[in-house]
């Protein structure tokens, strides 16, 4: 997560630092149109570049992912990317339209139009540009409203998640406008500097992005077409336990990743892997019915039913330097860790885990299959039934695993249940680098 935080300074710093090296802000005149030309130019390029990396983390790039430690993280730099590039676009709006408003309220006089551009011995190409000025002005006007409402439905969880994903779609279509904005109305002489060529590579990458988006591209290359091999609903926690067969085309995964899942008529949902890699290529799945598509699909599957698996994601992994670790797993969460159960199960470790089941269903068949697994795989399981117990706490845990200080926390749930454990493991003195999660939202 710390390389989420710093990723956003850190870029927006170097692109700060590069514009400062084109801009000789220091031979401005200090009165508002000379400011508004160089904020203008300033907060235009900042929210481009937010807006390239956004179209490059839509791409689930294999290589990003590494970087950012998984895709949950990827998804989760990805919504604040597009929270700030909204805010410079709201500051970009101003400098650039909101001075024309207040031009035609009198609030300000126009400077004379040779003021501004004295010299008319342009090149061919800037003079190519300059033509289209007003018709790019259009587009970034017009496409600063749109972007503006597609960000407020990508971030409204009361919009069902088909029609986010069919409007998010648009991102891409808006990212282009913005494109054709940038390259005709940034300050031609940056394209010589060396801010030109980075806002170049990112523009190029991110059209690259959005065109793949726009025709449905995106993760071909990890993409599986399987079966339903066969499937069993637990009602009393409301899972649905779902076995797909790939034809032994599945390339493997590890313990702890996920998959996109997409069955025919619907749109590709986010699924944990509960099943440990094999050569017959099945893989399996536990489904919380919490939602329209999840509560349904168990009335829609059939045996042989056609679905498209993309992936896997995610480095939820395990991995650690510690004899000692605690396992977290809130309601559904639990998928991330029986795959890892069934893997210790048929080769042992001599860690000493403690796995903490968090329901506040306890259905009797699917806690007997977690027991079973918890003890071929030599884990000691803590069955937290939230109706009778409470939320589960730091000081609860700290009851039953003496060796907690020394230990790594894997958690997967609900965010705001991983932040609350966050603080009080925080506040008991285990280290941050401690407590591993998977991001629970991906919207």
């Amino acid at each position: 997560m710390n390389r989420i935080k710093w990723f956003i300074p850190l870029s927006f710093s170097l692109i700060t630092i590069l514009w400062l090296a084109a801009e000789n802000v220091s031979n401005i005149s200090w009165s508002y149109f000379p400011i508004r030309n160089v904020a203008t130019q300033y907060s235009g390029i900042l929210a481009i570049s937010a807006m390239s990396i956004i179209m490059l983390l839509a791409l689930r790039l294999s290589s990003l992912e590494k970087i950012l430690n998984g895709l949950d993280k990827s998804y989760r730099l990805h919504k604040w990317l597009g929270i700030s590039s909204l805010v410079i676009a709201i500051v970009h709006w101003f400098w650039a339209k909101g001075t024309k408003y207040m031009v035609g309220l009198g609030w300000l006089d126009k400077p004379t139009r040779a003021g501004m551009f004295a010299d008319t011995d342009f090149s061919v190409i800037e003079g190519i540009f300059r033509s289209q000025r007003h018709f790019a002005e259009f587009l970034g006007e017009w496409g600063f409203y749109l972007l503006i409402l597609l960000i407020v439905i990508s971030l409204a969880k009361t919009i069902r998640y088909p029609k986010f994903l069919n409007t998010h779609k648009l991102m891409s279509l808006v990212y282009l406008l913005f494109v054709f904005h940038t390259i005709i109305l940034t300050k031609f002489s940056y394209w010589h500097q060396p801010i030109g060529l980075v806002v170049g590579l990112l523009i190029t990458a991110g059209s690259w992005a959005a065109i793949l988006s726009l025709f449905g591209k995106i993760g071909d290359k990890n993409k599986v077409q399987g079966k339903v091999d066969n499937f069993h609903f637990y009602e009393g926690n409301q899972v649905l336990d779902l076995t797909i067969d790939t034809g032994k085309q599945w390339k493997g995964h590890q313990s702890g990743q996920f998959v996109f899942l997409k069955f025919n008529g619907e749109e590709p949902h986010p699924f944990s892997i509960a099943s440990v890699q094999n050569k017959n290529g099945c893989i399996r799945f536990q489904i919380k019915a919490i939602g329209d598509f999840t509560k349904r699909l168990k009335n829609n599957l059939n045996i042989n039913d056609a679905v498209l698996i993309e992936g896997p994601y995610g480095y939820f992994n395990f991995k650690s330097d510690t004899e000692h670790q605690i396992w977290i797993a809130g309601g559904i969460g639990i998928a991330a860790f029986t795959a890892q159960m069934e893997a210790l199960a048929q080769e042992p470790q001599s860690s000493e885990i403690n796995l903490f089941y968090c329901t506040q269903c306890p259905d009797v068949e699917f806690i007997q299959y977690i027991n079973e697994l918890a003890e071929q795989a030599k884990i000691n399981l803590h069955l937290w039934d939230t109706n009778k117990q409470g939320f589960l706490t730091a000081k609860e845990i700290y009851k039953y695993v003496v060796s907690w200080k020394n230990s790594d926390v894997w958690f997967c749930g609900p965010s705001d249940f991983s932040k609350k454990l966050q603080q009080d493991f925080g506040q008991l003195g285990l280290n941050k680098s401690k407590f591993h999660y998977e991001l629970f939202e991906m919207r």
